[in-house]
């Protein structure tokens, strides 16, 4: 009799949840820095409705549009609706600091918000509790977690652990210095407040998903791994030596992230979607494949 596994799952392995995480897509009526952000997230949703059409959740950690203007938005509706990403896999939509709060609750109107408004919420997961964050100080590039949202999240945290939870937060900005000038000026306002939060729950806290800073990255965080992409439109150049008002951008690679999240692990693809059609597929004869112990 056969069994049931998941997407790529081997026999005997523990199950996973497979995760798509995009960040940044900046929606824009005109282009940005030369490059047009609809046409690359239109791109961007076409590999994943081709490719990842078997994922579990699509997570887009913010800077859903680059000036938070209602058309903007609405731009953006219109593209999701005629997606076939729908029911779970209906994009959770986050904001990041080119995005207006309010205007975005008025197209986005379903889209929870917590008692104080903020556009924060949790979601149950067969891996695990999903939480989203809204870290945007409201009219600034730099974040903020401000006291009202991290009692929020202490008391998020706290009721997971007592209930012997795992937990998977999102958010805009990034919770770590990158060491780049430009992207950790405009870094969360009361970093070592969050920090000394984060760390306190680094039993709970399985790992972090952020965008904001435009390249791909992952590190940890007393204990705490985490992961980013770079923006689906024009990613960054990460200057270790640069001044605070210099960025790097260009004809670099956009991509998203695939997560596969299990019981004791967490991996990361990064997903260079526009280079596609460069790559060249080999494949090998399958009395090779028998020999070799995987």
């Amino acid at each position: 009799m056969g069994c049931n596994l998941g997407p790529g799952q081997m026999d005997g392995e523990k199950a996973f949840m497979k995760l798509v995480h995009i960040s940044d897509i900046h929606i824009h009526s005109k282009p940005i820095h030369g490059l047009d952000p609809v046409a690359n997230f239109r791109a961007c949703l076409a590999y994943v409705e081709a490719h990842d059409m078997d994922a579990d959740k699509v997570v887009i950690t913010g800077d859903l549009t680059h000036c938070g203007d209602e058309r903007s938005y609405r731009d953006l509706a219109e593209i999701l609706e005629a997606s076939p990403l729908k029911d779970k896999l209906a994009p959770r939509l986050m904001i990041g600091n080119h995005d207006d709060r309010e205007t975005f609750a008025s197209v986005f109107s379903a889209v929870p918000r917590d008692a104080g408004g903020f556009v924060q919420w949790t979601e149950e997961t067969p891996q695990g509790l999903f939480v989203y964050m809204d870290t945007v100080d409201q009219g600034r590039h730099g974040g903020l977690y401000c006291e009202a949202r991290m009692a929020w999240l202490s008391a998020v945290l706290t009721a997971a652990r007592a209930s012997g939870q795992r937990v998977y937060l999102f958010m805009h900005h990034n919770p770590v210095r990158v060491h780049v000038a430009n992207a950790d000026i405009i870094g969360l306002f009361n970093l070592r407040e969050v920090q000394a939060l984060l760390k306190s729950f680094n039993d709970v806290i399985s790992h972090m998903f952020f965008g904001h800073c435009h390249y791909s990255l992952s590190g940890s965080l007393g204990g705490i791994s985490y992961s980013a992409p770079r923006s689906t439109n024009h990613p960054s150049w990460p200057d270790f030596l640069g001044p605070i008002n210099r960025s790097g951008h260009g004809e670099l690679a956009p991509n998203y992230n695939v997560c596969f999240l299990g019981d004791d692990s967490t991996v990361v693809h990064s997903i260079d979607f526009l280079d596609a059609g460069k790559v060249q597929w080999t494949v090998e004869d399958d009395t090779l494949l028998t020999k070799v112990r995987i």
